[in-house]
């Protein structure tokens, strides 16, 4: 499995192809950019199953902000996807100084039952 990346204005998301994701920066995108980022994390599913890793860890410590459209996608096509994978569970590693992780993020238990959240 090999390390997959977006750069886009303002923010980065990385996969390092093991199961760990990082979102990092301002995610403000417009719509049509978070097809390309659903696609994206459509591609990280794959190579999860194709690695048959059974955690996927999401890193958004360093995300400072992240709109509607961006909560919209993360909920949809990355936790309620991941929901659908049979043994996978989740982590989000989260920063409790930034207001809409507090405030948001909680929320996402609602989506997944093997979610964990951790904030620091």
């Amino acid at each position: 499995m090999s390390r997959m990346n977006i750069d886009g204005k303002g923010y980065k998301i990385d996969f390092d192809g093991r199961g760990s994701l990082k979102i990092s920066g301002k995610l403000a995108a417009m719509p049509e950019e978070y097809e390309a980022i659903e696609d994206f994390f459509e591609r990280v599913f794959d190579a999860i199953a194709e690695a048959d890793t059974s955690e996927l860890v999401l890193d958004v410590r360093d995300l400072t902000f992240l709109n509607s459209s961006g909560i919209k996608t993360i909920c949809v096509s990355l936790v309620m996807e991941a929901d659908d994978i049979e043994g996978l569970h989740m982590k989000i590693f989260c920063s409790a100084s930034v207001t809409w992780q507090v405030e948001t993020i909680p929320t996402f238990k609602d989506l997944m039952d093997n979610l964990k959240i951790i904030f620091e």
